[in-house]
């Protein structure tokens, strides 16, 4: 199996790869290209330095606990990680893996496996926010003994908790719906869907945050009723009750794996089903390129809910700034400010799903007479979809309880532009062809390092001068890294 899946991934990258000219066009290059990304141990190894580096700091903070029930809570916390990011990278890699056309060749063959490659083809990107709670678990071990490797065997089941719904949201919520007259309400219902379906384990982590402030008045009902993850990780000071409940969610989530890969199999094989059809009359309507492209990312991201949650999921992790803010009842306008460069800086993340809206279609992209500068500017438009939309609510929600803070609604607009053409600006600087970049995690954090330093720029000309100063700013730098990527 695993040379199958050593090809599928081989293959998915070399496809990328294809997709770029810049690439495509130099052999040596595209084979010292090709050579790193396509190789699964060297990619997990470098990806896995990388997330080590905060697993040292998440290992601090268990040593750091004064007994092994405040160590263990601070561990269940951090065990959040691996589950978010199975699921994360699950819907939104398995929507990408299957538009590039790579399990087309499995399906005339007498097989019903495919989607098992697909679904270990998956799980190797959750491989590195394992290894990231790798010390966080040994210094478990080394303080505590076995309650450590029950950690580490909690560590597991969430990465595989968060891969078997991220499958559950693709199989039942990944495909279009083509046809139908309520073909529209069935892709909105899926995606708000999607969202509460996320946004329950969000509300789980605030519930978490208030057992590690009050967990010496509520651990015994805690420890004693709580089965929803990751509560269910501070079990581990128990070991015998924290085994049972290790085996209980092992023996409902293994039958819904292999029921779940069956009907991915037969729904990869089956392709989109059309459910009703009728005549209507063409309408031609004719756009700006920059506006007919942002538009057709939009409906594509609309009709595969798996890519929507791509878009939004960066969001959710400022969300409990943003409640917060909402129920203090006072609102000053550097809370506010606050919470709209994070929504900045979090909006650059998005870049990953946008170059993988198109997958195999953007040769036909290649065709059109499009420029780069029109690609680049119409994947602002949709990176900027959510976290604008995001930002412009949250100041008008805001302005209820303080009107004042309707000044603050040109930074809501410009600061998520201005990191998302600097992400652009990263991938597309200097190219003259259109392309598919490779994307990766040091890739991101790159980004986000840049864009941490730009908005601090921003957030230290705001406290010390003011925010007329720092909205210039702003709009200077939009400016001169959009003049750069247009050209």
């Amino acid at each position: 199996m695993f040379e199958i899946v050593r090809i599928l991934y081989k293959e998915l990258h070399y496809r990328r790869l294809k997709s770029n000219p810049q690439v495509a066009g130099d052999p040596e290059k595209f084979r010292k290209q090709l050579r790193n990304a396509g190789d699964i141990k060297r990619g997990m190894a470098l990806q896995s330095v990388a997330f080590i580096f905060f697993g040292v700091m998440m290992a601090g903070a268990v040593l750091g606990a004064e007994d092994e029930t405040r160590a263990a809570v601070v561990f269940a916390a951090y065990a959040l990680l691996p589950f978010v990011m199975a699921l994360y990278t699950t819907t939104v890699n398995a929507s990408y893996a299957v538009s590039m056309g790579i399990f087309e060749p499995l399906k005339p063959l007498p097989i019903e496996t495919g989607s098992t490659y697909l679904s270990v083809l998956l799980a190797i990107d959750n491989v590195p926010a394992v290894i990231a709670l790798l010390p966080a678990a040994i210094a478990m071990m080394v303080k505590y003994g076995s309650t450590g490797l029950l950690g580490l065997l909690w560590v597991l089941t969430g990465a595989f908790l968060g891969h078997v719904l991220g499958l559950v949201v693709f199989t039942f919520f990944g495909s279009a719906s083509v046809g139908g007259g309520f073909s529209k309400l069935r892709t909105l219902a899926r995606t708000l869907g999607v969202i509460l379906f996320i946004g329950i384990f969000y509300a789980l982590n605030y519930v978490q945050r208030y057992v590690n402030e009050h967990y010496e008045d509520i651990l015994p009902f805690f420890s004693k009723y709580s089965l929803a993850y990751p509560f269910s990780v501070a079990s581990i000071t128990d070991p015998l009750h924290s085994t049972i409940l290790l085996l209980g969610y092992l023996v409902i989530l293994v039958p819904l794996y292999f029921f779940l890969l069956g009907r991915l199999w037969g729904k990869l094989e089956e392709g989109n089903v059309i459910s009703h059809t009728r005549v209507v009359r063409f309408r031609a309507k004719t756009h700006h390129p920059v506006i007919a492209l942002a538009l057709k990312d939009l409906k594509i991201v609309f009709r595969k809910s798996a890519l929507l949650v791509g878009l939004i999921f960066p969001l959710f992790i400022i969300l409990p700034s943003a409640v917060g803010i909402l129920t203090s009842g006072t609102v000053g306008e550097w809370a506010v400010a606050s919470v709209l460069l994070m929504i900045a800086w979090m909006s650059s993340v998005g870049i990953d799903t946008v170059l993988k809206i198109d997958g195999q279609e953007f040769e036909f992209l290649r065709s059109l007479p499009i420029t780069v500068g029109q690609f680049v500017r119409a994947k602002l438009l949709v990176m900027n979809a959510v976290p604008v939309t995001a930002g412009v609510g949250l100041v008008l929600a805001v302005s209820y309880i303080n009107v004042r803070s309707l000044i603050l609604l040109p930074a809501a607009v410009l600061l998520p532009l201005l990191t998302s053409s600097v992400a652009l600006a990263f991938f597309y600087h200097g190219e003259r062809e259109l392309s598919v970049p490779e994307t990766n995690f040091g890739h991101v954090l790159v980004l986000m390092i840049i864009n941490g330093a730009t908005l601090g720029a921003i957030a230290g000309l705001w406290y010390f001068l003011g925010y007329p100063y720092a909205l210039a700013l702003a709009a200077i730098g939009f400016a001169l890294v959009q003049r750069a990527v247009s050209r």
